[in-house]
């Protein structure tokens, strides 16, 4: 298990990434699917408790990693597959999009447990469709702590952007979060767009 030391993000990374975006281009053919991001597409895989399940032998190059989110209070458990990499300026816009988003709706709105519209909360890069970026609740339909919240949302995002763009992991996988010991919500990183991902599976 790895444990990541805090990065320092700067204003010169941020310009970076951004001006990564005029170079990227449209996704043309099929996508191939390694057999782990098969498994996270179609819904057989959904947590880290799912791959233990499997007992899937070819699942033995998974990178874990575990990501205490500076200065909050989210622990971020990853499991990912470096033999199934993701466009690293698409990854980079899917988390900035997702950032902008959800800072406005805290802004206007406070910080409260997602909407059911927004349960499981999805992102993708939508000109390019070569990312998507999905995480739901632990359990959407209680009061309890079992349940993401838009400010838990934004700080993940935060870890996935230290962990997989700044970090240059860029590659499919899952993620736990946990809020002071508490399982609050699960994720996914593919390849793919929102609309179609699980039909690619």
């Amino acid at each position: 298990m790895t444990r990541m030391k805090k990065p320092i993000l700067s204003l010169l990374s941020v310009l970076s990434l951004v001006s990564l975006s005029l170079s990227s281009s449209l996704i043309s053919g099929p996508l191939h699917r390694s057999p782990f991001e098969s498994l996270i597409a179609n819904g057989s895989i959904t947590s880290l408790d799912d791959i233990a399940k499997l007992h899937l032998p070819n699942l033995n190059t998974l990178e874990n990693i575990d990501y205490q989110v500076p200065n909050t209070a989210i622990l971020l458990r990853f499991a990912l597959h470096p033999g199934s990499p993701i466009d690293r300026a698409a990854l980079g816009r899917t988390i900035l999009t997702a950032q902008r988003s959800l800072r406005q709706y805290i802004q206007d709105n406070g910080d409260a447990y997602l909407d059911d519209a927004d349960d499981p909360y999805e992102v993708d890069d939508r000109r390019t469709g070569k990312c998507m970026i999905g995480m739901k609740s632990t359990k959407k339909y209680t009061t309890g702590d079992e349940r993401l919240r838009y400010g838990r949302v934004l700080d993940t995002f935060q870890g996935l952007f230290d962990v997989l763009y700044l970090a240059r992991r860029c590659y499919v996988g899952i993620f736990q979060i946990e809020d002071v010991g508490e399982v609050v919500g699960t994720g996914k990183v593919l390849v793919g767009n929102v609309n179609f991902v699980a039909s690619l599976a």
